[in-house]
C-alpha cells in the first residue's frame, strides 16, 4: 500500500483536530470540502527512493480565500497526521480549488428553474412538493419566493413570502371562527366577524386575532404555540418587511436576512397548518 493514511481518514481527522482546537468554522468548511493526494515524481531526499506527497484540498467557492489564509496551518496538521514511510513523505497542501456548485432542477407550474443543490431554496421547494396539506395558491407564491430569492431578487422575493403569511392569517382566522361557532358564545362570534374576519388590513386583522388568542392560550398552547404574541409576531415581521419591500421604503433586506426568514417560516407553516385543520374540531 503506497498510503499510510487514506485520503478520507486524512481529511476527517483535520477535523476533528480543528475541532479540538477550538477551530469550528475551519472544521466546518472541511467538512463540507474534497481532500484527494496529489502525488509528485519528485524525490524526497529523505530515504532512497521516497517521493513527495502534497495535499489538494477542494472548497465551496465563498470559504476559498479563509481557506487560503489559513494554508500553514493546514498544511502543518496534514504533515502532523500523515505517517510517511519508505514510497511518500508529505509536504502539505499544494493547491486549493474551488467545489463546483451542484444544481437540480425543478419543475413547477409549467416552469424550470434550476437551483443550487442543498440551498434553502431547494430544501423549501422539496417540502412543498411533498405536502398535500398545502393549498395550490399558497405554493404558488412560496415558489415565486423561493424563485426570486434563487436569482438575489430579495424585494420581489420579501413580496411574496408576505404575500403567503397573509393568506395563512385569513385560513387560520376562518378555522379559529370555526372553533367559536362550536365553543364561544354569541358575543364573541359577532365580535370575531366584525373586528376580525372583517378587519380591512392585514395589521388590524393579525391585532385582534393576538388579543381573542392570549385569552385562550390553552388551545393554543396544544397546538404547539408556546407563546402565543411572539410565535404570531411572526407573521408581522414577514408582513412588515413584504411592506418595506413592496413600498419605496429604501428599507431593503439582505439575502442572508431573507434566506434565515424563509427558513424558520417553514417551520412556522407547518405548525400553523395543523392549527388550521385541527382547530374545527377541538
Amino acid at each position: 500500500m503506497l498510503y499510510t493514511v487514506s485520503e478520507k481518514e486524512l481529511l476527517l481527522t483535520m477535523i476533528e483536530v480543528l475541532k479540538g482546537e477550538g477551530n469550528n468554522t475551519l472544521a466546518n468548511v472541511l467538512s463540507m470540502s474534497k481532500l484527494v493526494y496529489d502525488p509528485r515524481w519528485e524525490f524526497s531526499g529523505i530515504i532512497s527512493g521516497q517521493k513527495q506527497l502534497y495535499v489538494s484540498i477542494r472548497v465551496p467557492l465563498n470559504f476559498r480565500k479563509l481557506i487560503n489564509d489559513k494554508k500553514e496551518l493546514l498544511s502543518q496538521i496534514c504533515t502532523d497526521i500523515y505517517m510517511d514511510n519508505e514510497d511518500y513523505a508529505c509536504y502539505g497542501i499544494s493547491s486549493i480549488g474551488i467545489l463546483p456548485i451542484q444544481t437540480e432542477e425543478v419543475e413547477f407550474d409549467n416552469h424550470v428553474v434550476m437551483f443550487e443543490k442543498d440551498s434553502v431554496y431547494m430544501s423549501f421547494l422539496k417540502f412543498l412538493a411533498d405536502n398535500n396539506m398545502i393549498s395550490e395558491i399558497q405554493k404558488k407564491y412560496l415558489y415565486e419566493a423561493c424563485a426570486a430569492g434563487n436569482t438575489n431578487n430579495i424585494l420581489s422575493a420579501s413580496v411574496m413570502l408576505g404575500c403567503s403569511a397573509e393568506i395563512l392569517l385569513k385560513e387560520l382566522c376562518e378555522s379559529y371562527q370555526k372553533y367559536l361557532i362550536i365553543h364561544g358564545s354569541p358575543g364573541e362570534q359577532a365580535s370575531f366577524q366584525q373586528k376580525v374576519i372583517n378587519a380591512k388590513v392585514a395589521y388590524t386583522r393579525l391585532d385582534e386575532f393576538l388579543k381573542r388568542a392570549e385569552t385562550n392560550p390553552d388551545v393554543f398552547n396544544k397546538l404547539g404555540f408556546e407563546n402565543i404574541k411572539l410565535n404570531f409576531n411572526f407573521l408581522d415581521i414577514v408582513r412588515q418587511t413584504r411592506n418595506d419591500s413592496g413600498h419605496p421604503t429604501g428599507k431593503i433586506i439582505s439575502k442572508e436576512e431573507f434566506e434565515l426568514m424563509l427558513g424558520n417560516y417553514q417551520g412556522f407553516l407547518t405548525k400553523t397548518i395543523n392549527a388550521i385543520k385541527v382547530l374545527p374540531t377541538l
